[in-house]
């Protein structure tokens, strides 16, 4: 069984460290193939961002990009996390991969004929996130599937560790590959990256996968467990304060991702390569913060890592308001990167060991939901907010109520699994 979420015990020796599920080859290897599609997805982030900055100069459109890609999530997180408890998990994940595969294919083809508007890429990018809902729960779960119990909390580590290297590389690379052959060429690189994913999953040994489950798949069955995960997280003693701790992380605290390209290129006066630059900034501290996670469990408190991560990412948050120096900007996104993985890996973490595998699929998708949809809403507001009092102004206003979090810590400490 999974150890406590204790302060000692959250996670214990018998882990082998955070690398440990990477010798199952087949991890590995789906791990691998993640990190490439994972690449692909941040360039085409990073592509379709610049991109709607030289549609419109209109904060509230340009922060809408983020929005496009996880509304989505916001509105089919749960039921696809139903779904991943109901259905083969590896052929919804072979099913999302075409699927994203074909909205990336269809961005490429119209952007390449000069024929995206603001609304077209927003449309598209709204399609994409369609897959993504599908994608996340089902593959978080799959992964868990691959690794013995002890290691959950690696794996977790680890999937965080390879979107961040790849947040790393990607941005940078991404500002790159635009200003050298254009949108749509990163656009249809990123179809691509989903052809490794594919490649993994078909790879993996059916003998290594759960039985697929013996309830026929209805709209009858969806709703029982629907209800089934609703009645679950209101007896559980953990998972409503995790989730209404981070979903305030959440929508307070990702507006940045929105107005980000505007103050790249108003403030800071950068090309869509020292766009990339800052984002890689951000994935270096992320990586460098996910390396350092567990030390920092076993010396202090799983909430002192959460209330550090905060004062640290407000901190940040001011700078990008408020700093017109590109160095000072950069150092800030690589410390709000650490900040951000101090925060966001704890919850996801505690929200993954409070679910027995019954419901396992349900309660990463309210992870997923939480995630992904705070960064549309956040995005979203703040771009909103942006356009009558200015981009400083809405990030700063985000910072204190990221700030107003801490006031939550002793209503809702994360202590005890359910």
């Amino acid at each position: 069984m999974f150890h406590p979420l204790s302060k000692d015990h959250f996670l214990t020796k018998a882990l082998g460290g955070v690398h440990a599920p990477l010798r199952n080859p087949i991890f590995r290897n789906l791990w691998i193939a993640n990190f490439l599609s994972n690449l692909g997805m941040i360039m085409h982030a990073v592509a379709a961002a610049w991109f709607m900055t030289s549609l419109t100069t209109s904060p509230l459109l340009v922060g809408l990009v983020q929005t496009a890609v996880n509304l989505p999530i916001l509105l089919l997180g749960i039921p696809c996390g139903a779904l991943s408890d109901l259905f083969d998990r590896r052929k919804l994940l072979i099913i999302a991969q075409w699927w994203m595969l074909s909205a990336a294919v269809l961005m490429a083809f119209f952007a390449a004929l000069g024929r995206l508007s603001p609304g077209g890429l927003l449309a598209l990018l709204f399609l994409l996130g369609i897959g993504t809902a599908l994608h996340l729960p089902s593959w978080m779960a799959l992964l868990q599937d691959l690794v013995i119990e002890e290691h959950v909390p690696a794996a977790v580590s680890l999937n965080s560790i390879g979107f961040n290297l790849a947040r790393t590389l990607g941005p940078a690379l991404g500002g790159f590959c635009v200003n050298l052959f254009g949108v749509s060429l990163v656009f249809f690189g990123n179809a691509l990256s989903y052809l490794a994913v594919l490649f993994g999953l078909w790879r993996i040994p059916a003998s290594l996968l759960p039985p697929p489950p013996s309830e026929k798949v209805t709209f009858k069955a969806l709703f029982h467990s629907l209800r089934e995960a609703w009645s679950f997280l209101v007896k559980s003693r953990q998972l409503p304060g995790v989730l209404l701790r981070m979903s305030l992380f959440m929508v307070a605290g990702s507006g940045f991702w929105g107005v980000l390209p505007l103050l790249a290129r108003d403030s800071l006066h950068l090309s869509a390569s020292g766009y990339g630059g800052l984002l890689s900034a951000f994935g270096i501290g992320s990586v460098l913060g996910a390396l350092f996670l567990p030390k920092l469990r076993d010396t202090i408190s799983i909430d002192a890592i959460v209330a550090t991560g905060i004062l640290l990412f407000v901190g940040c948050l001011l700078l990008l308001a408020y700093s017109q120096k590109v160095m000072v900007v950069s150092f800030a996104m690589g410390v709000c990167g650490v900040a951000w993985i101090w925060v966001i890996v704890n919850y996801n973490v505690a929200i993954q060991l409070s679910a027995p595998a019954w419901i396992k699929g349900r309660m990463i998708s309210l992870y997923v939901v939480i995630f992904q949809g705070g960064i549309g809403l956040g995005s979203a507001w703040t771009g909103w907010l942006a356009n009558y009092v200015g981009c400083q102004t809405s990030l700063t206003l985000g910072a204190f109520l990221v700030l107003a979090g801490l006031l939550l810590i002793p209503i809702f400490p994360l202590r005890e699994r359910n």
